[in-house]
């Protein structure tokens, strides 16, 4: 069973992930990084997003 403060370090942990992918994809396509690694960065950067997205809508 999951505790309120399992849930809400989870949600902090989620959010910081997103953020830093956010940040490598931005400093990835910044520093002029090949296709593949651009590619990569924006998958993870939207798996991530999606899976906030996820949790967002089950809290609502």
């Amino acid at each position: 069973m999951q505790t309120a403060n399992d849930g809400h370090s989870d949600r902090m942990r989620l959010i910081y992930r997103v953020q830093v992918a956010y940040e490598d994809l931005r400093d990835t396509m910044q520093d002029g990084g090949g296709r593949a690694a651009v590619a990569a960065a924006r998958r993870k950067f939207s798996l991530l997003n999606r899976a906030m997205a996820m949790m967002a809508a089950e809290g609502s």
